[in-house]
């Protein structure tokens, strides 16, 4: 090749593509398209290589996926203490344990609820007392009122129903009625009176009969 085939082959290396393209950049050789040849794979990113002891740890503190969460629910068997100056009530419990079960509570949720049972007892005993209460002076107030017993007549009726109580009532019988307020019930206030009223108009010595009357006598009438 002469000076001018070299000068004109230079030239032709050096001008733009007809395509638009930019030349090949000097520092970079043309790769030279051979027909029938593939074409060169693009450049990939090299791939991460893991070393061993550089897999991810699982974390101790999330629930592994792929073991079986088992779901926190009632335990195979209750176990339940009792408070300081408590005793559990063995039938109560008995009862308690399979709605606790049927309702999944765990051991702690369930022992929250024996623990309210004592608290729950004492106020429905509380209330219970209190409504008796207010019965017994509701009925001492309608001894007073009643027209039969009750009025200036009261004071006499119950020394009758005093004489009844002492006559057929035993130590034991008084201090029910006085300890459960039963006393103040109209209904035996008046049963008194008429027995202790009875033993009175009876206490007469019949002609027949050199005796007082029975105590059968008196409140049955034979």
């Amino acid at each position: 090749m002469n000076l001018f085939q070299r000068l004109l082959y230079r030239r032709l290396c050096t001008e733009q593509p007809a395509d638009g393209g930019s030349p090949p950049a000097a520092s970079e050789p043309a790769v030279p398209v051979v027909p029938g040849a593939e074409t060169p794979p693009e450049a990939t990113e090299p791939e991460t290589v893991i070393k061993p002891g550089d897999e991810e740890k699982p974390d101790p503190t999330k629930p592994d996926p792929g073991k079986e969460q088992k779901p926190e629910g009632a335990p195979e068997k209750y176990e339940f203490a009792a408070g300081e100056g408590i005793e559990l009530d063995g039938t109560a419990i008995e009862a308690f344990e399979p709605v606790a079960r049927e309702l999944n509570l765990t051991n702690e949720q369930a022992q929250k609820l024996v623990d309210m049972y004592p608290k729950i007892i004492a106020s429905q005993e509380q209330r219970q007392a209190e409504a008796w209460q207010q019965q017994t002076e509701q009925w001492a107030a309608d001894v007073k009122a009643d027209k039969d017993i009750g009025g200036d007549k009261l004071p006499a009726n119950l020394g009758a129903a005093q004489r009844a109580i002492d006559q057929f009532g035993s130590p034991e019988l008084k201090e029910y009625l006085n300890g459960t307020g039963l006393g103040n019930n109209p209904e035996l206030v008046r049963f008194c009176v008429k027995v202790g009223k009875a033993m009175s108009e009876d206490s007469m010595v019949d002609a027949g009969n050199s005796g007082q009357r029975s105590a059968a006598e008196v409140l049955y009438g034979k």
